[in-house]
């Protein structure tokens, strides 16, 4: 008696074990073909491989067993907003080229649609088909007694803000309809990062020609009129072609693309602006040829990238034209960033897809600023490696400003110019080592020796002549003084002798040296110093 009780109660436990099943006809799996790599600033990002065309959300029904459906919802939320629409929203088509949409929609999926989209919380509702209750036509019968698949495209989220991998969560809105859900959530897009990895001055490759940071001296010479910088790709699918963000042959409004913005412009001054990659696999467009203090912003796009290979391309700038006379500059530096573009907002104001702003569409994110022009003071660096004072010697110092010469602007002549000079000294101790250094600036109060103008300028085309010791004497330092002497000429094209002498019997001339820019060209850097006379 007790065994048939006890038979009798796991039949019963196996029946009703078995009794949810009974209802599970249908059962659906849920598999995404996601994105392998999206920017991280993007507003509009694909969830979908741009590599596999149709790709998109692949949903599966597996006929289990003939039984009777009811209409239900399959719901996918994502962890963002979704910034794009299909043809049948309110806002139409967003982007026009690959909306939301289902396509291939087969057996008992035929008549799958898309129900809702919840933009702001990112939830794409697909309604699934119930029971046909109509007469079927002659040699047709209930799709409801076959497997289906459909798959759902277009789908593109804002996720800024979001880490990867970008999952969304699957489920149904009724359970009791003969429909079983077999997969909870998928990985959407696996990796998210930067679009642009670096900004930095120099060439491409190692043969592409790098022209490094451009220089212009304040009296508007464009002593270096060329410069050169390259911008690399944050991840080899990061730049992409019209082509490259559809899941299907027709492109996007435009690619990707890269916003330069240059920064300490000043009016008058004009960079022309030429891109190159010599790598072949970019196809590359540009917004304009020129930037200006009044148009300083340009953009680079793509008609061909590569998705396997992280690309770079190069930026060349000039050569640089002289500014007018009428132009103005001081001491600073022009610099670039770059960020991805278009730039704008996920979701308008209304709480809906939009096209404004462009598509794709980007949070703006700025790399850098790169120094890519140098603008200097308009001055020459000169050393006298050795001067010495004290009886019966001292040093003679002559400087001329040969700003003024017989070549003229057509010619290739010099702008002529005055200014004012400052000579730093570096005295040893009479006991060896080094001593305290001292400064002398010119002006209209020290004005040592003859030559200089009443306000303490070198005239264009003047030479300035004077003693070691009118120089001490000039900056209040009094005793002897053997050592070196910097002397910063606020003009171009300065050029000088020293000598020591006794006055007497003896008379040697040192080589008064020049030295490049330190501004641009660092001696802390620039290995052995390119000093002429």
């Amino acid at each position: 008696m007790k065994s048939k009780f006890v038979f009798g109660l796991v039949a019963a436990m196996f029946v009703l074990a078995l009794a949810p099943s009974s209802f599970a006809q249908i059962q659906i799996t849920v598999t995404p073909l996601g994105s392998p790599f999206e920017i991280q600033t993007n507003r509009t990002a694909q969830t979908a491989d741009p590599t596999s065309a149709g790709a998109g959300v692949l949903v599966s029904g597996q006929l289990l067993a003939s039984s009777p459906l009811t209409t239900t919802g399959l719901l996918i939320d994502y962890p963002g907003p979704i910034t794009s629409s299909s043809a049948a929203s309110p806002f139409g088509a967003i982007p026009p080229s690959d909306p939301i949409a289902i396509q291939g929609a087969t057996g008992v999926f035929a008549g799958a649609v898309i129900s809702t989209i919840n933009w702001v919380s990112g939830i794409v509702t697909v309604q699934l088909p119930g029971t046909f209750t109509g007469t079927l036509p002659p040699g047709q019968f209930d799709v409801n007694n076959q497997s289906g698949s459909f798959r759902l495209v277009g789908v593109r989220l804002d996720v800024n803000g979001l880490t990867a991998p970008v999952n969304a969560a699957y489920s149904l809105t009724n359970s009791a309809n003969n429909y079983v859900l077999s997969t909870q959530s998928g990985t959407h897009i696996q990796a998210l990062g930067p679009g642009v990895a670096s900004v930095a001055v120099g060439g491409r490759t190692a043969t592409s020609v790098n022209s490094g940071t451009a220089t212009i001296f304040t009296n508007r010479l464009p002593v270096d009129p060329t410069a050169s910088f390259v911008v690399t790709e944050g991840n080899a699918a990061a730049w992409r072609s019209p082509t490259q963000l559809t899941t299907n042959a027709t492109a996007t409004p435009n690619s990707t693309q890269i916003q330069l913005t240059f920064n300490g412009l000043v009016t008058g001054v004009t960079l022309p602006i030429t891109i190159n990659d010599k790598s072949g696999t970019l196809g590359l467009t540009l917004s304009a040829a020129t930037v200006t203090a009044a148009a300083n912003v340009i953009t680079i796009g793509f008609t061909n990238t590569s998705l396997t290979a992280a690309e770079a391309f190069q930026v060349d700038i000039g050569p640089i034209a002289q500014p007018a006379a009428t132009v103005t500059l001081t001491p600073s530096v022009i610099s670039v960033t770059a960020t991805m573009s278009p730039i704008g907002v996920g979701l308008a104001a209304n709480q809906a897809p939009t096209l404004v702003g462009g598509f794709p569409r980007f949070a703006q994110a700025d790399i850098g600023p790169v120094t890519i022009v140098n603008i200097i003071a308009a001055n020459t660096t000169l050393l006298v490696p050795f001067a010495v004072k004290g009886a019966p010697y001292d040093t003679g110092i002559a400087i001329a400003n040969t700003t003024a010469d017989p070549f003229g602007a057509t010619g290739g002549g010099a702008t002529a110019s005055a200014g004012s000079l400052r000579l730093d000294f570096f005295p040893r101790l009479p006991t060896g080592g080094a001593g305290t250094p001292f400064t002398l600036q010119t002006d209209a109060t020290h004005r040592p020796g003859i030559g200089l103008s009443a306000d303490g300028t070198l005239a264009s085309g003047a030479t300035w002549t004077a003693l070691l010791s009118e120089l001490m004497a000039s900056a209040g330092v009094s005793g002897d003084f053997t050592g070196y002497i910097f002397i910063q000429a606020n003009f171009v094209d300065a050029h000088g002798a020293p000598f020591v002498s006794d006055f007497r019997n003896f008379t040697s001339f040192t080589p008064m040296l020049v030295l490049p820019p330190p501004a641009t060209t660092s001696r802390a850097t620039a290995g052995v110093e390119t000093l002429t006379f």
